[in-house]
């Protein structure tokens, strides 16, 4: 049963030999069905293609004749990272493809789902599309549609691409017209363009796919088809928001992703494989590395002037009473000055400023201390804006303290006179005074600093000066100051030194470094075949010809290719592993010689051929021109029932154009003059015989038909 007479909601049971257990998918031009091979007994995928093109127009075979084509080279393709392609044939006229049968979700669905993926995977799943790519481009094969719904990926973090040469095909004049082929969003300017492809068309898509997979965004935006395509060509891609967050490099990410996204195919990267050796570099940290051993100048935090506002009470009287009895012996007394307003006084705390504190409900007067010294807290950072000296209040001079001077030098007077001995009297002695204790000097400010440390990543172990002080994000409230050596040490990154200098002028400060990636060791791989001579491809990149010794690479699976003419190449993974020594060997099998069939004769432009499917695969087909009309006036009057019929024949040219006008059947002289008048101004679309405009014969028959 044909799938085109099956309703939409069944599926076939079986196309050519292959029974269909159910439906993947279907798109614009193609179902996918899971199929079971009963001959092999292995489950497979089988892929119809649609075009709506007449079964019985000349352009069908043409198109059968072109999809076998394409099938063929995309079958010689051989490649763990492309779907294999197994057979193709057609049901009751309808192509199919049967083809490797991949279990797993294709990279647009998941990214439907919102799934986001860590750089490092991104760049391992790229990078094996990178090497299919590569691959199929040294074969002079270009893919054309590579988008995130033609990679299929298996076992987590393996990917395959499909659909090779399903696009050229829907390229092909074979469609509506009108439609327009391929993703947008994925295309390469020249192919939104129309212009002539090659592999750097590939290189373009596959880095819009890089980028949307690492920023949850795709590169040219749009609402509609024609903002997107617009935007493909006449617009850089937009800046992703989220890369920092993504654990990217900025300033890499744009160089990378403006080369491979360039306008202009010779601004990008030559193959596949050289833009993944620089994607690599996007991914690491926030900041720019610091290097192993530097001098950071940690810079103080700037402080807001702290300002205390005190009512008009005695108390203001009261510090600037003690503020000036401690002026000769501290250098940073609090500066009392006016309130801009004129209503309450504002005491500026300096460096050295005594601080009052008022408990609620205390006397302002009781808040001093005639005794006890007040803390002295240590200097503020220069960066703080000094005051200038406060002027005394004006109309309350300090007249009372000169009253107080007198009282006690009168009192002193007295005292003497008192004790003065009078008369011969003994002298008794006044007893000394004991002073009272000094008054201790305030404690110095403590010479010790702050710094917080913080890394990319974090959970750094920082030391300082040897002593372990625990992990990033760290704050060290106490470091004495002068210049220590930090030493940020993390499993599998680059340990960092900083001198980091720690001041009075400079008592806080913030260190931030960004840890390097310890560069993993390498191993060997040796690489053998029989014949030798053969061209050693590794993850796409050719490295030499073997026999190959001692070729150092990176530890983990490599994709590889051994490829020699005249033999089939041989494709494989090499696994490497740090300090050992892999060796491959390769047995290659030579080609089979297949005699191409003989090319078809060149067509003779020269010659006529006739208007049928059979001398020409394109009729020659009239698009304009006026239908003759009885010449009623010059010819007899046609009684009901009565016809009048007249067989020409003609020439239409290449150009479209009537000549060589032959009467073959009369209707009379008048008939015949008006008919083929008619006939010499018609226009053509021309014939064509395998792509060839042609001349054509053809043969038309006019009746006129009495009423």
């Amino acid at each position: 049963m044909s799938e085109r007479s099956l309703p939409a909601d069944q599926i076939p049971e079986t196309i050519g030999r292959y029974k269909i257990v159910k439906k993947l998918g279907s798109g614009a031009m193609a179902e996918v069905y899971q199929a079971y091979d009963p001959l092999i007994k292995r489950t497979l995928a089988v892929k119809t293609i649609r075009f709506d093109i007449p079964r019985d127009s000349p352009s069908y075979r043409t198109f059968l004749n072109r999809f076998y084509q394409e099938a063929r080279i995309s079958g010689t393709l051989s490649h763990p990272n492309i779907v294999t392609l197994f057979d193709i044939g057609d049901e009751n006229g309808l192509p199919f493809l049967a083809m490797e049968y991949v279990e797993g979700p294709t990279m647009a669905q998941m990214l439907e789902k919102g799934e986001r993926f860590r750089p490092e995977k991104v760049i391992a799943l790229v990078s094996q599309v990178a090497s299919a790519l590569d691959y199929a481009h040294s074969r002079s094969i270009v893919h054309r549609d590579i988008k995130p719904s033609n990679l299929i990926v298996y076992g987590e973090d393996r990917i395959k691409v499909t659909d090779f040469g399903i696009a050229k095909l829907a390229e092909a004049d074979l469609t509506q017209a009108g439609t327009l082929v391929g993703t947008p969003s994925y295309m390469s300017p020249e192919q939104a363009m129309g212009e002539k492809l090659d592999g750097r068309s590939d290189i373009f898509s596959l880095g819009v796919c890089a980028f949307e997979m690492l920023s949850g965004e795709q590169p040219f935006p749009g609402s509609n088809v024609t903002s997107i395509l617009y935007r493909l060509v006449h617009v850089d891609p937009i800046e992703p928001g989220n890369l920092l967050e993504s654990g990217l490099v900025p300033e890499k990410w744009h160089e990378v992703f403006n080369r491979v996204l360039a306008k202009k195919p010779e601004n990008r990267y030559p193959t596949a494989g050289a833009f993944v050796q620089d994607l690599e570099l996007c991914q690491g940290s926030w900041f720019t590395g610091l290097g192993d051993d530097t001098v950071t100048m940690v810079s103080p935090p700037v402080l807001a002037e702290a300002t205390a506002t005190l009512p008009q009470m005695e108390v203001a009287e009261t510090i600037r009473a003690a503020s000036a009895a401690t002026a000769g012996s501290s250098a940073g007394a609090a500066s009392s000055a006016p309130d801009p307003a004129g209503q309450e006084p504002t005491v500026v705390l300096g460096p050295a400023a005594e601080t009052v504190v008022l408990a609620p409900g205390a006397s302002p007067k009781a808040a001093v201390s005639d005794t006890q010294p007040m803390p002295v807290p240590p200097p503020l950072p220069s960066r703080v804006p000094a005051r200038a000296p406060a002027t005394p209040r004006p109309g309350r001079p300090r007249a009372w303290l000169w009253g107080a001077a007198a009282v006690l030098t009168l009192s002193a007077i007295a005292g003497a006179w008192v004790l003065w001995p009078k008369g011969g009297q003994d002298v008794v002695a006044a007893p000394t005074p004991v002073p009272p204790p000094p008054t201790p000097a305030p404690a110095p400010p403590p010479a010790t600093g702050s710094l917080r440390v913080e890394t990319e990543p974090s959970g750094a172990r920082v030391l300082v000066d040897g002593q372990d002080r625990g992990t990033t994000p760290l704050d060290l409230a106490d470091l004495s100051f002068g210049e220590h050596q930090v030493r940020l040490e993390l499993s599998g990154f680059e340990p960092q030194t900083h001198r980091v200098a720690v001041s009075g002028a400079a008592p806080s400060g913030q260190l931030q470094a960004a840890l390097t990636k310890v560069a993993p060791a390498t191993g060997g791989a040796d690489f053998l075949s029989s014949p030798p001579g053969a061209a050693v491809l590794v993850d796409g990149r050719a490295v030499g010809q073997t026999p190959l010794s001692d070729l150092q690479l990176k530890p983990g699976s490599h994709q590889l290719e051994i490829d020699l003419e005249g033999y089939e190449p041989w494709v494989g993974v090499v696994h490497v592993t740090p300090g050992s020594r892999a060796r491959v060997e390769a047995s290659l099998r030579p080609l089979l010689r297949v005699t191409p069939p003989p090319a078809p004769p060149p067509v003779d432009t020269s010659k006529v051929y006739a208007n049928t499917p059979k001398d020409v695969d394109t009729l020659a087909r009239k698009v304009s021109g006026e239908s003759p009309s009885y010449p009623s006036d010059r010819a007899p009057r046609l009684r009901s029932g009565e016809r009048v019929s007249v067989t020409v024949s003609f020439v239409v040219t290449e150009n479209g154009e009537v000549e060589d006008v032959t009467i073959e059947e009369s209707g009379g002289r008048v008939i015949d003059e008006v008919v083929a008048s008619a006939i010499r101004g018609w226009k053509f679309q021309p014939a064509r015989k395998r792509g060839t405009l042609v001349k054509v014969r053809t043969i038309f028959k006019q009746t006129f038909l009495g009423g």
